[in-house]
Formats: structure tokens, C-alpha cells, sequence
């Protein structure tokens, strides 16, 4: 049988760092895939399961974290699963408060990814300040929503908006190049798109805000859900029923405005009484600025079927397509 003792200088030696013990059985770590400035890597000596509050880094074994971490073969011998007891079925879902529906699909943030928060000489670096500054973006916001980069990889010179959910785990990223000419401005991870954006940080008895992209959110700030695209996810639309959510605003670009409309009627056969949608008039919530933008928001009022109407009329151009 190894010992706890082994198992701790296993880890450490792999890990290349001295980790701390918690409730006897749960060793914390700095993480090295986010690199955050706390010890948010959290591994169960017992069953090999592991999770990273911040960045999703996430696996149920020791085996599957030998194998992202490239450990040498000598590791796998040293410690052999057999030794542990095997975790119930129904224990699994709840370690760490982890769902876990696929246990393939732990979804992670990409390898390259470098947070904000830890200053570079790179040029890369200064490129993505440069360009959190152009929209506003605070020290406050970077820490709120772990904003980091890519200097390589499939995500380079993109600067990485994550989104985790109710339980503080990654469901989603976007990556915008800080690029004025590029083919593809928005480049999003492949996770499923069944996520409600920025999830952790919503409060469902207060009204809630949608919103197209994650920049958007970020300045809109207050309970604010970014859909990446232009439509509500189907665990969104179970989410504000269970909720009883009464008031949403729906904040699109005036270029989507048809969308607007098909999110209002959907949200009112859901049976959501008030529904607010706020036309920006060319401009994005990061040009017109939270105070503004907030402004609009609490001295909008509910639309009426009338009010649809004359929407349709004046974006008539929009809708041509759909109607």
C-alpha cells in the first residue's frame, strides 16, 4: 500500500513545487496550466480527482494528470491507481461540485494562455493592454473575469474572455484579435454552446441583461449574460422559467435587430412579463460607457406588441428576410 507520505512527494516532484495539505486529504497547488497568483490547484490524495478553481484545469485521476502534464514514465508506476479506493458512481458529480456529464470532456482553457493580471516584457503583451485599454477595460475587470492572451497556438494575438458557471467551472471562451485587419475578429473555443455566459456571476431574482459578445457584457457589467452569438441557449431559456425571472433586457446591435425581436417573442411564450430592448443606434456598450448604457437600461420600458410593430417598421430593411 504507498503511503499519503509518497503520494505528497510524488505530486510535489511533478508539480515542482511543495503543495499544502487541507482537510487531510486534499493537496493545493499553484496551477500550472493558468499560472494564478494563488494556490487554486485542489487534488484528493485519495481518489486522484483533481480541479482548478479558476482555470477549469480539471480530471478524475492521477493517471489523466500524469498524462496532461507530460510526466515521465516512472510516474505511472509509482503510483498505481489500484491502491486507492474507487470512488462510487454516484460520489463523482459531487467532488469538488464538479457535473461532470462526459468524463472525456473536461473542458479547459487553452495551454497558451497567459493572464493579464501577471505583467510580460513580450510585445504581445503590451499589443493586448494596449487594446483592454481602447475598451475600457479595468485592472478590476481583468481580475473579475480572469482575462488573459495568447502570444501562439490556435488563439494568437487574441485576447481570451472565459466564462464559468454556477459552480465556478470554465463553459465557455472567446478569443478577439487585437487586430484591426483580420479575416476572423472572434474565434471561440468548440465547447457546447448550452451554457448560460458568465453564469457565476448572476443573481437570478434581480432582472437580467442579454447581451451579443463578451466585451459587450463586460461593460454593460451588472448581471449581464453574453449569448456569444445571437440567440438564447436552451439551458438559458430552462434557467429564466425555473427563475421566474419577470424583467430582461435585451441589448443587440442594431444590425440584429430582427434577433432582438425573435428573442422577445420567445421570451414572451415563456411567460417573462417584461421585456426591455434597448437600441444602441450604431454603437457598442463599450463606446457609450457603463454609466450611459446603464442609464438606458433602468429608463427603458417594457415593450408592448404595438411597440413591436413599429420596430418593424422602422427596421424594416432588417427584416426583409425573416418576414
Amino acid at each position: 500500500m504507498i503511503l499519503q507520505e509518497d503520494i505528497i512527494s510524488v505530486l510535489n516532484k511533478l508539480l515542482k513545487q511543495k503543495g499544502r495539505l487541507r482537510r487531510g486529504e486534499d493537496l493545493v497547488y499553484f496551477c500550472p496550466n493558468c499560472s494564478h497568483y494563488k494556490r487554486k490547484l485542489e487534488i484528493n490524495i485519495m481518489t486522484g480527482k483533481y480541479h482548478c478553481w479558476v482555470c477549469g484545469f480539471s480530471g478524475l485521476s492521477f493517471r489523466t494528470l500524469f498524462k496532461k502534464l507530460s510526466a515521465p514514465l516512472e510516474f505511472y508506476s509509482i503510483i498505481n491507481e489500484s491502491h486507492f479506493r474507487a470512488p462510487k458512481d454516484d460520489d463523482i458529480e459531487h467532488l469538488f461540485d464538479i457535473k461532470i456529464k462526459d468524463r472525456d470532456i473536461i473542458n479547459v482553457l487553452p495551454k497558451e494562455f497567459k493572464p493579464m493580471y501577471i505583467p510580460q516584457k513580450s510585445i504581445e503583451y503590451r499589443h493586448a493592454i494596449a487594446y483592454l485599454k481602447k475598451r475600457g477595460i479595468t485592472k478590476f475587470d481583468v481580475y473579475r473575469y480572469n482575462i488573459g492572451y495568447c502570444e501562439t497556438g490556435k488563439f494568437a494575438n487574441r485576447i481570451i474572455i472565459p466564462s464559468y458557471d454556477a459552480n465556478n467551472n470554465l463553459n465557455f471562451y472567446s478569443g478577439r484579435s487585437w487586430f484591426k485587419d483580420v479575416y476572423l475578429k472572434y474565434e471561440n473555443c468548440v465547447f457546447s454552446k448550452d451554457i448560460i455566459g458568465f453564469e457565476s456571476n448572476i443573481y437570478w431574482k434581480e432582472p437580467v441583461t442579454l447581451c451579443e459578445g463578451p466585451f459587450d457584457g463586460i461593460s454593460i457589467r451588472y448581471n449581464v449574460i453574453p449569448l456569444f452569438g445571437k440567440s438564447m441557449s436552451n439551458k438559458l431559456k430552462t434557467c429564466i422559467i425555473e427563475n421566474k425571472v419577470n424583467r430582461v433586457n435585451v441589448v443587440l446591435d442594431n444590425d440584429a435587430i430582427n434577433d432582438a425581436i425573435r428573442i422577445y417573442d420567445e421570451l414572451c411564450s415563456m411567460g417573462v412579463s417584461g421585456v426591455h430592448i434597448i437600441i444602441l443606434e450604431g454603437k457598442d456598450p463599450s463606446e457609450i460607457g457603463f454609466e450611459k448604457i446603464s442609464e438606458m437600461i433602468d429608463n427603458s420600458k417594457p415593450h408592448s406588441m404595438s411597440d413591436i410593430v413599429k420596430l418593424k417598421i422602422q427596421y424594416g430593411h432588417i427584416f426583409k428576410k425573416r418576414y
